[in-house]
């Protein structure tokens, strides 16, 4: 189990829910360096141009316990990013709504309540 702090990027766009973990975050987890015979080494691009990560199929449980939502998510395991990040399908399963990006406020779906994000937790 880990708990930690994500970064909803609606800009990382999946076909099914995803979840990006810095190698650190990928240990804790028991992903990393041993991963499953199944993991896929694919090639994602990003701002910083195209990098190489290792996706694992349905690996992880996404839970918000505090509203009882959870979601099965494939892990995306990567090199250089240092925060985990909730991709657009894997938002959609936990109903999260991003009511202003640029001052971090956001709701869940289903409520009138405007949330503060936490601060960035960074995995170095």
């Amino acid at each position: 189990m880990l708990e930690t702090v994500a970064l909803v990027n609606t800009g990382f766009e999946t076909p099914n829910p995803q979840i990006l973990l810095p190698v650190k975050a990928a240990e804790k987890l028991k992903l990393w360096p041993n991963l499953p015979p199944d993991a896929l080494v694919e090639v994602y691009d990003t701002a910083g141009g195209p990098t190489r990560v290792y996706r694992v199929r349905n690996a992880v449980k996404v839970e918000v316990p505090e509203r009882g939502i959870s979601a099965t998510a494939d892990a995306v395991i990567s090199h250089s990013e240092v925060e985990v990040l909730v991709s657009d399908r894997l938002a959609d399963e936990l109903m999260i709504a991003i009511e202003k990006p640029g001052e971090g406020l956001w709701r869940f779906r289903d409520e009138n309540v405007i949330r503060r994000s936490e601060s960035p937790e960074i995995w170095l």
